[in-house]
């Protein structure tokens, strides 16, 4: 259970310019702790599209799944 921040800009009411993808929570997992999971293994139940936490799964093996916490705030 680690949690990943992410930043991202957003428009009127909160909505994010498009959505926090599985390639950037990826990406930030590498670089804030240097853990390495592909996109592909990263399950978004629905798209990221507002500020707030967010718990997003991923598939580490054979039924093992984990949890990673996703933090979006502004930019």
């Amino acid at each position: 259970g680690c949690t990943v921040k992410l930043s991202a800009k957003a428009g009127a009411g909160g909505r994010l310019f498009g959505a926090v993808t599985s390639q950037e929570i990826s990406a930030a997992l590498s670089e804030q702790y240097g853990i390495v999971i592909a996109k592909n293994k990263i399950v978004q139940d629905e798209p990221i599209k507002q500020f707030g936490t967010y718990q997003v799964k991923c598939k580490l093996g054979y039924e093992i799944t984990g949890t990673i916490n996703v933090v979006v705030k502004e930019d």
